[in-house]
């Protein structure tokens, strides 16, 4: 039966990925999450009953690993320091869809407000993207939702990226931007959520750490979403995990974090957290999926809170991959719940995210850069399009299970 599935699956992807490579993973991913938001024959298929996960999570999973090597292509070395020496610069399709807009007179810091504002806190979000790459349109996707869902105002800061900038001048231009909204627009640090995924989580936990050391207002609470907390990638469980990871690697990610680093030794709590002192931080509520190789770190994050009585709350979810909460799929609406639970003490909400609330450019991205996604050739299938591709996977599937 597994077969089956993967083929019917394999299928649809292959006359996906005959499609333009610009556009392979837009459409790769949302047909993917149509494909399970049917709810037909692949829906009851018995290899995610078996992995006790949701069908979306494991069909965007595959549509993942079916990616050919050429898209999964990273910039070398010498185009990644030309691109983080420019600028950044919010693309029009982003500021158009999403809604962001500069925060006062910054080119580097954006605000998002919610449909409905409900709250006076303030999202403080950190992005990851390895701490070389600036927000996909997946990450902009995920912070309208964020957004919207705690009906609170967003204000993204685009740091410095390496390797042309390092840990340091990284971290004081977040630090600067969050004081700046607390003393400048004279919003209270007890209204102030710090939310970072991935590098970001990392970045969030060391910036409490900082704050605390220059005795500097804290925020409310913090949400790290798959954080990256230690740079060397050394935690040997690693190594257990990374034959299931389908989008992170220990050696890439180690260079990275290295030049992320500068002077800095790696194991320095600026840049790997996880070996400062984390007493006397606000709440932290951490997230990680057993699919990634960070989920290693999260669990030695927990055995440091057990042991000292940490107010430190970890979810780990089983054979969920990398920023899964940031993914249209189930295990991230509870995970957002979560968020709004911890926030507000709201009953967590296990309604399920509407294939036609999303934009399928949205959906880029998932996996690579942004550059890697923006050459503009070729046009994104509709919503009834992607329907079309994912009930003929469902139709062999079924005609399979029969002659099976």
């Amino acid at each position: 039966m597994n077969n089956i599935v993967k083929s019917a699956i394999s299928t649809a992807a292959g006359k996906i990925f005959k499609l333009k490579t610009s556009q392979k993973i837009a459409i790769g991913a949302a047909a993917a999450v149509t494909a399970a938001a049917t709810g037909l024959v692949i829906a009851k298929s018995v290899q995610a009953k078996k992995q006790d996960r949701s069908v979306k999570s494991l069909v965007l999973e595959d549509a993942t690993r079916a990616l050919p090597v050429s898209v999964k292509r990273e910039p070398s070395f010498e185009e990644s320091m030309e691109k983080s020496s420019k600028p950044f610069v919010l693309p029009q399709a982003v500021r158009k869809r999403i809604g962001l807009r500069e925060l006062d007179d910054f080119e580097d810091t954006f605000v998002l407000e919610p449909k409905n504002k409900t709250t006076d806190d303030v999202i403080f979000y950190f992005h990851g993207s390895n701490f070389w790459y600036n927000p996909s349109r997946y990450h902009y996707a995920f912070m309208r939702r964020l957004s919207n869902k705690l009906g609170a105002q967003l204000i993204l800061p685009v740091y410095p990226k390496a390797p042309a900038h390092t840990a340091v001048e990284i971290q004081q231009m977040l630090i600067d931007r969050y004081l700046y909204i607390v003393r400048g627009k004279g919003i209270p640090a007890e209204n102030v959520v710090f939310v970072g995924d991935a590098a970001g989580g990392g970045l969030a936990l060391a910036i409490l750490q900082k704050l605390r050391y220059l005795a500097l207002p804290m925020p409310k609470q913090a949400f790290l979403i798959s954080p990256w907390l230690d740079i060397t990638n050394s935690n040997p469980e690693m190594e257990e995990i990374q034959p299931s990871d389908p989008i992170l690697n220990i050696e890439k990610l180690a260079f990275k974090g290295e030049k992320y680093a500068g002077d800095l030794d790696l194991t320095h709590p600026a840049v790997s957290p996880i070996y400062g002192d984390l007493v006397g931080l606000p709440k932290l509520t951490v997230f990680a999926g057993t699919r990634e190789i960070f989920c290693a770190d999260v669990r030695k994050l927990r055995e440091i809170a057990e042991d000292k009585n940490l107010d430190i709350d970890v979810h780990i979810y089983k054979n969920q991959m990398h920023f899964f909460v940031g993914l249209p799929i189930p295990e991230g609406e509870e995970a957002i719940g979560i968020i709004a639970s911890e926030l507000y003490g709201a009953e967590e909400d296990d309604s399920l995210m509407d294939i036609s609330d999303l934009d399928e450019s949205e959906l880029a991205d998932a996996i690579v850069s942004e550059a890697e996604t923006e050459d503009g050739e070729g046009e994104i299938p509709s919503v009834e399009e992607l329907n079309a591709i994912a009930e003929d996977a469902v139709d062999e599937f079924t005609e399979a299970e029969i002659e099976d």
